[in-house]
């Protein structure tokens, strides 16, 4: 995992970005990096002097399974050039997010909402293939890779809602998400399919938990040498809960392990053929 922050800088900098090792539901923050840039080739710096460090000090060669980020192309492509063999997988909270948030500028959210209020416009069952239509949107990330594009097809075709704002929308789609030759993220990066098999994270949130953390611990904007002093502090800590991370399984909250249980329930039908992939994506 990695993520950026920002309150808790030295205002010399641009950012503290960090990098996270995940052991067995603990996420450990291993590195972290004070930047004056946010692009590509600050990223790119970073990693290679990593893995010369690795070389160099640790006769180690570092290279790292998988990654899980947000939806920034300018840290994404590095990660995927300084390790070709790595699996990156972009936050689906960030995903869900982004299509509500395309939904919302474009006036869509009454129409999608459960709720009746302020529907009067539209049938209840208008409402009701207009909330399967965005949950199928939702639910691409959910599936297969192989089968999100003709799964897309098949949810407009069925669902789409009968205002010109819904094809907006499903342009919106196609342009940065669903079409594999031109989209600007592709299907690999922001579907989530293999993460539910292999009971591994779906979203960046704990990172982001992380960050949020640190803030209440440093004070915001320190002096360069308080923020040092702040961050042996914190290495001490984090030390200690790389420790237990050995001894002791982290305990998952029960609405957690409720969630992914169904998502498996789920994938167990499709493989054995008792629902459909559009179905799958829909539920």
């Amino acid at each position: 995992h990695a993520d950026g922050t920002f309150l808790t800088r030295p205002l010399l900098f641009a950012q503290i970005y960090i990098i996270f090792g995940y052991f067995d539901g603990f996420l450990i923050p291993c590195i972290y990096c004070l930047t004056s840039r946010q692009d590509q080739v600050t990223y790119e710096k970073i990693l290679n002097h990593i893995i010369s460090i690795g070389y160099s000090q640790l006769n180690t060669r570092f290279s790292p399974q998988s990654l899980t980020c947000d939806f920034e192309l300018g840290s994404i492509n590095p990660a995927a050039k300084c390790f070709p063999n790595i699996s990156i997988t972009a936050c689906f909270f960030h995903y869900s997010q982004a299509l509500w948030r395309k939904v919302q500028d474009l006036k869509l959210n009454s129409l999608i909402s459960k709720s009746k209020t302020n529907n009067n416009s539209w049938s209840e069952e208008q409402r009701k293939a207009a909330y399967i239509w965005f949950s199928g949107a939702i639910g691409l990330a959910l599936i297969p890779p192989s089968h999100v594009e003709s799964v897309w097809t098949n949810v407009m075709d069925e669902y789409i809602p009968e205002t010109p704002l819904a094809q907006d929308f499903n342009d919106y789609m196609a342009e940065n998400y669903v079409c594999q030759q031109s989209s600007r993220y592709s299907i690999e990066l922001w579907n989530v399919f293999t993460n539910i098999q292999q009971k591994l994270p779906r979203t960046n949130n704990a990172a982001e938990g992380y960050n949020h953390c640190m803030s209440t611990v440093f004070p915001p904007h320190p002096h360069i040498y308080e923020f040092i002093r702040c961050l042996k502090d914190e290495h001490e800590y984090q030390h200690h809960k790389a420790e237990e991370a050995q001894v002791h399984k982290k305990k998952r909250k029960n609405i957690y392990e409720k969630i992914d249980a169904k998502l498996l329930q789920l994938i167990h039908q499709f493989e054995n053929r008792r629902i459909t992939a559009t179905e799958l994506a829909i539920e």
